[in-house]
């Protein structure tokens, strides 16, 4: 989609700026004072540093590292607009550079912040000492501080300093571990090298990773506690969000501290005020410049907005309370009220903010699909406020400049140091084989949102309840309940598969979830508990699944532990306020079980049964159940459960290995053998095909075809027979076609066995897609064996991605696997190329749609269906370059690749969501005639196979200008 935007309304800043600075012109400015008897700081009478940047530099949450010439490090003596500033960096950046997040030392003495000379290839982190007025870089060393870009540092109290940074150090140092090339890996849009935690010495040595997320961590801060809070960007599967996140500052007891299940997407540049509250600014994923509202959230005693801490005796109703002086809106519609972004909170009992606001800038975009002109928000003007949310006033005291935006306001003023959290004790055999524990103790420990509740159950399935919590007593006594109906009967861990730049994205496929390994089963015990030892240091997921190998919930966030960290929960998918369910009262008794009297107290039966049993922390390959429980004198016991992959026909295929699964060498092979003979016609009306081809054919794009047929729904048609689509948001200009669910997948759950229709269809059982089986004439409930069926829900649960592996199926075969292995083709495109020619267009055609999405968190999911979350472009041209590469799959046939090939498809005509034009078909031939009788006759009905249409629809791209001749001569270009 092509979108042209200009300002209309300029004055508008000026009348803005004008209103602005007259509500806050009461106060003295003068005086040197500095300190009422109150204690209360006067006015501006402190020193304050902050940034100014180009506004190019504003990007959206998702925008991990942005570099634009002309950013500097500013300081002013006095918060006040009268104030006259010193630029610290000028000398260093001569207007090229550029410089992000500065912080300040307990004692007020220096400032750290981020910096980019013009002569740097990376980021780096600098120091600057307040009274020398000295500027120095804290990693020394070159080739060391070059390694990655670091941004967003903060001191610890212990005098270390976090910061973030796409270095991924110990990440690395695991992929060499298990013989891979090491590459830093991008973000789940495939555009970014992700920023995570790190921590070093104040003198820039012992530099050590201590987060590990699959999409950015990012603006690290110290509570008082002593703990890091940070932003993560939460993007598994349907979730796509910034939630509140904090840690110790070794990395352990890593956790989601609010913001799971609360209105909003994104909550940027957390900050604890004095009162042990945060103020944060929250906005939608993409399109605001990283500007918001600015909310004041209650994270001591809210763990969601609608989550109370039982114990809490306040009036407060709900967690976040918006604070802008007038509402600004959560999505991505226009805000009449303006923007804020990089709150402080002074901590002088005042509860004033210093932060930066932009006020409306009203602007227009042509939209090309429409020609209608369509009021946006243009350009933000960022200026430095002193904001007083009980008066509701804005005091200016850097106004904005032409082409900056200035931020990032930090008070210089002396506060007392938090408190110091020393480094864990962990084990040291668990460290040294790079191991950690998890142990949860029950996973029907959730709250309000019920995630592994009986919304999440089929059929009979049942969790007892008692007093509306599920009745852990019930579940665990032999003699009320067997191991057949409890509805959780094992624990599936899986790890992320760290994405490669260049990935070619046809490889993943069409799921919202990115590349996964199996690590193991366990099974879950009968009071929902487990403990198990899992890899340190890896972002993990977590999925509760049935008897069948068929997940009922997967966790929905990534998880990581430490080396040698025990790390122990209450629950799953979201924290709990108050204790935990399986906890005094509870944990400990194990009635009518053989181990009943040899529990120590308040043990979950995890816990008792790995300590009398250490071999049970070990993960298996194979789901597999023997019951140790059950008492024969109480009941019969439990049958023996074993689900491995025996049963699969080693002549059609090799059985899965390292966990690994992908849809050619372990799913079409099932098809090969059982469905083709029936599911080989796409057009076909006979309800035994039911339209449905499994063949092992190959599309333009180089993937089995059956992939698409069963992970990409219809689309949904009109009465004109085109089909429907529908506008995202209302005010937007994201459009998405109206699909049925697909065979594999659905609203439910895109990665989910249990809400797929084809899991229905293969247990003739109602589950949780939104099709119904009551119509399906023939019987496949014996087609599959139960090793079969594993590996299908297996793949499915996983996100049904068509690769798990980013190399070549071949690759490894000398035991390394080497980066010129990876699926691939970045190394024969030109950057320089991209960047002057293509990048360009793509942004003016394609970039309205194609943005970041996260939705409000009040409307629908997360990320809803969100049909271009694929092709991502944000205007960074590292990360679009990336992501549009990962569109390429061949570049010797470059209509065929993804990028090209989807605008041009005539699989949907006219394709709706890509401007288009009807013209001749050159393939209907001239002296066509519509006389039966005549040689030159040609059918008009499109059902007779001779039919040729006279006209068809190509892209306006392709016809009224060079565009796409222009982005196919840079893929065949190469080099």
């Amino acid at each position: 989609m092509k979108v042209m935007k200009h300002v209309v309304l300029g004055k508008n800043l000026l009348v803005a700026l004008f209103v602005t600075f007259l509500i806050g012109c009461s106060g003295a400015e003068s005086g040197s004072g500095g300190v009422s008897e109150e204690g209360l700081l006067v006015d501006g009478q402190f020193p304050i540093t902050y940034v100014k940047r180009s506004t190019a530099s504003l990007g959206n949450p998702t925008d991990g590292i942005r570099f634009n010439a002309g950013g500097d490090l500013y300081y002013r003596a006095i918060a006040s607009a009268s104030a006259s500033e010193l630029n610290i960096t000028r000398g260093y950046t001569n207007g090229q550079g550029d410089v992000s997040d500065p912080e300040v030392s307990f004692d007020g003495t220096k400032i750290i912040f981020s910096m980019r000379g013009p002569n740097d290839s990376s980021w780096n982190v600098w120091e600057y000492t307040i009274a020398s007025q000295q500027l120095r870089r804290v990693i020394e060393e070159d080739a060391v501080a070059n390694l990655g870009d670091d941004v967003d540092p903060a001191y610890l109290p212990d005098g270390r300093i976090v910061f973030s940074s796409n270095r991924q150090q110990t990440s690395l140092a695991l992929m060499q571990a298990e013989n891979k090339e090491p590459y830093q890996y991008l973000d789940e849009y495939e555009r970014e090298r992700v920023i995570v935690l790190h921590r070093m010495n104040a003198d820039g040595t012992d530099i050590e990773q201590i987060s590990f997320n699959q999409s950015h961590d990012r603006n690290p801060t110290v509570l008082s506690t002593g703990e890091i809070m940070y932003s993560r960007w939460d993007h598994v599967g349907g979730r796509n969000h910034f939630p509140i996140f904090t840690m110790n500052p070794d990395g352990t007891n890593t956790f989601i501290f609010y913001g799971a299940f609360s209105p909003g997407n994104s909550f940027l540049h957390p900050r604890e005020t004095e009162d042990g509250m945060v103020i944060s600014d929250l906005m939608p994923l993409s399109g605001t410049n990283e500007g918001g509202g600015l909310y004041e959230v209650d994270v001591r005693n809210f763990s969601e907005n609608n989550e109370v801490d039982p114990n809490y005796s306040g009036s407060r109703t709900q967690g976040q309370i918006e604070i802008s002086p007038n509402p600004i809106p959560l999505g991505r519609t226009i805000s009449t009220n303006g923007r804020f972004t990089t709150p402080y909170p002074l901590w002088d009992g005042s509860d004033r903010v210093l932060v930066s606001w932009t006020p409306y800038i009203e602007a227009e975009e042509t939209n090309v699909l429409t020609g209608e002109e369509m009021e946006v928000e243009g350009t933000p003007a960022y200026g430095l406020y002193m904001y007083d949310p009980s008066k509701t006033t804005l005091r200016p005291l850097v106004l904005p400049s032409t082409g900056l935006a200035i931020t990032d306001a930090i008070p210089i003023i002396p506060r007392e140091a938090p408190n110091v959290i020393s480094d864990k004790t962990v084990d040291a055999d668990l460290a040294g084989r790079n191991m950690a524990i998890l142990n949860v103790k029950s996973v029907y420990d959730t709250d309000s949102q019920n995630l592994m509740g009986n919304a999440m159950l089929v059929g009979s399935e049942d969790i007892p309840q008692l007093a509306g919590d599920p009745d852990l007593n019930n579940m665990k006594d032999p003699a009320l309940t067997t191991a057949e109906q409890r509805p959780g009967r094992f624990i599936r861990i899986t790890r992320a598969v760290p994405t490669p730049r260049g990935i070619d994205r046809e490889s993943i496929g069409e799921s919202m979830f990115e590349m996964q390994e199996i690590v193991g089963y366990a099974p879950l015990e009968p009071d929902g508990s487990f403990k198990l030892e899992v890899p340190a240091d890896t972002p993990l997921g977590i999925s509760v699944v049935d008897e069948n190998g068929r997940a009922i919930q997967v966790h929905t966030n990534w998880v990581h532990v430490r080396p040698g960290e025990t790390r122990t929960c209450n629950g799953c998918h979201s924290p709990r306020r108050g204790s935990a369910l399986n906890g005094a009262g509870i944990a400990g008794n194990h009635p009518n079980t053989l181990l009943a009297n040899d529990v120590e107290s308040g043990e979950s039966m995890a816990e008792t049964a790995t300590r009398l049993d250490p071999a049970k922390l070990i993960l298996n390959t194979d789901l597999s159940f023997v019951d140790f429980w059950t008492d024969p004198a109480v009941r019969a016991v439990d049958a023996n459960l074993e689900i491995d992959y025996s049963g699969l026909d080693t002549t059609i295929m090799t059985a899965p290995a390292g966990g690994v699964i992908n849809y050619p060498e372990h799913i079409q092979p099932l098809w090969n053998k059982y469905c083709v003979a029936c599911h080989n016609d796409p057009d076909s009306n006979n309800p035994v095909s039911a339209g449905l081809d499994l063949r092992n054919t190959t599309n333009a794009r180089g993937r089995l075809q059956s992939y698409d047929e069963l992970v990409i729904g219809d689309p949904l048609m009109d009465e004109d027979g085109l089909p429907i689509i529908r506008q995202m948001d209302e005010d937007s200009l994201e459009l998405e076609v109206v699909r049925e669910d697909p065979i594999v997948g659905g609203n439910n759950s895109r990665g989910g066995s249990r809400a797929s229709f084809l899991m229905e269809v293969l247990y003739n059982e109602e589950l949780r897609a939104s099709q119904s089986v009551a119509d399906i004439v023939t019987d496949h409930t014996t087609l599959l064996n139960a090793s079969e069926l594993r590996l299908v829900a297996e793949w499915i649960d996983l996100g049904a991605q068509y690769l798990n592996t980013p190399y070549e199926l071949d690759a490894g075969d000398d035991g390394f696997y080497a980066i010129s292995e990876i699926r691939s083709s970045i190394s024969s495109l030109n950057f320089e190329s991209y960047e002057s020619n293509v990048h360009p267009l793509l942004v003016d055609w394609c970039a309205g749609c194609h943005q970041p999405f996260g939705g409000d968190g009040l409307t629908g999911p997360l990320n809803g269906d969100f049909e271009f979350s694929k092709f991502i472009l944000t205007g960074s041209v590292e990360g679009d370059f990336n992501i549009t590469a990962s569109m390429i799959h061949d570049v010797t046939d470059p209509d065929n690749t993804a990028l090209l090939e989807r605008p041009s498809s005539d699989a949907i005509a006219p394709n709706p969501l890509h401007p288009q034009v009807e013209v001749a078909n050159p393939a209907y031939p001239d002296n066509a005639s519509t006389d039966p009788a005549d040689p030159n006759y040609v059918p008009t009905d499109p059902a007779d196979p001779g039919y040729i249409a006279p006209t068809i629809f190509v892209p306006i791209w392709e016809t009224t200008s060079t565009e796409y001749q222009t982005v196919r001569s840079w893929i065949l270009a190469g080099p």
